[in-house]
């Protein structure tokens, strides 16, 4: 049956979530060795996958990311989620690309983490799968066997943008990540509005019970609380001031371009699977369907699957997972056909 692998996933991911941390292990990167968390599966290895996390709080040891590892062990296949400290740090810099670079490279070429010698996949998310994306970009054909991208981005200053001024999202994380790496371009150093963003950061992510930012609000003097409230609360001033830091960055033209995912994509020649909710409301789906146009012509093994039962990233349980389930189940099943 074509799509059970794909059906096998989801019901995994949704339904019987493992959320175990992988075995510590370490890599070593010309600059110093980083941790890797592996998994193993107790039958017979069918491929190596290097699963990437989203900018999140818990970094590398995100448990959502290890739901999707257990999974892919269920299913046979070794996985390998290293610590990538720009990602981890939750900054958006084009060294980010040469970090994955250099960490697919090593794991490929480690005797102990991938003892069969296979070409490794890659499995990425979000601001991630972009970045992830524009690396493999960069490497020699047949580095990466297949790579699914999850709610990624292709054109990164159309996504930003989108993020800064998309009203209907009500959760501010991604809103105060572009805070965090942007912001002082504009408004130069300031410690007391950094720490602000760094404490609203915590708070969504670490789902605190009893949010901190509250309390530093008021220990933090009026102008730079009312800068922030500014910044959180008015939609076209925000968008405003951040865009036009991100135009001040030391470097812009190679930042611009090395970001864009739509300028570099037709390098890629790996088999791709593009998954994206379609009510994404951080990253919009209709970056994916860019990715899929501008890829479909030059790689003959393209998958699209834009889905209801996805938001950003996460299954959304409904009525509409009967009639969905199929083809979404079908793209998970494509991602990991071309695993070697």
């Amino acid at each position: 049956m074509a799509m059970l692998a794909g059906l096998r996933f989801i019901i995994n991911t949704s339904l019987f979530k493992n959320n175990k941390i992988g075995e510590e292990h370490e890599l070593s990167l010309s600059n110093g060795k980083i941790p890797v968390l592996l998994y193993t599966p107790s039958k017979k290895e069918k491929g190596l996958i290097i699963s990437l996390t989203g900018f999140s709080m818990h970094g590398y040891q995100d448990k959502r990311i290890a739901v999707v590892n257990n999974t892919f062990v269920k299913l046979g296949y070794r996985v390998i989620t290293p610590k990538i400290d720009t990602i981890d740090a939750l900054l958006i810099h084009p060294s980010g690309i040469d970090e994955v670079k250099e960490v697919i490279n090593k794991i490929t070429a480690d005797t102990l983490l991938n003892p069969n010698k296979f070409r490794p996949a890659v499995f990425a998310p979000s601001f991630t799968a972009g970045i992830a994306a524009l690396a493999i970009a960069e490497m020699p054909v047949n580095t990466v066997s297949s790579f699914c991208l999850l709610g990624g981005f292709c054109d990164f200053e159309t996504t930003i943008q989108f993020a800064l001024t998309n009203e209907k999202n009500v959760d501010d994380y991604g809103m105060h990540v572009l805070m965090k790496n942007f912001l002082k371009y504009e408004v130069g150093n300031n410690p007391a509005l950094e720490a602000l963003i760094h404490t609203a950061l915590e708070d969504n992510g670490l789902k605190r019970q009893v949010p901190l930012l509250p309390n530093l609000l008021a220990q933090t003097d009026a102008a730079t609380v009312e800068l922030y409230k500014k910044l959180r609360f008015n939609t076209e001033y925000r968008s405003e001031v951040i865009m036009r830091a991100w135009t001040k960055i030391p470097d812009f033209a190679i930042w611009k371009d090395r970001l864009d995912l739509s300028k570099h994509a037709h390098k890629i020649s790996c088999p791709v699977t593009i998954i994206h909710g379609k009510d994404d409301n951080v990253i919009p789906s209709s970056e994916s369907k860019l990715l899929y146009s501008l890829l479909k012509n030059k790689n003959p093994n393209i998958h699209l699957e834009v889905s209801n039962l996805l938001d950003h990233g996460d299954m959304k349980v409904g009525v509409k997972i009967f009639s969905e389930v199929t083809n979404l189940a079908k793209a998970f099943n494509c991602f990991m056909d071309y695993i070697k």
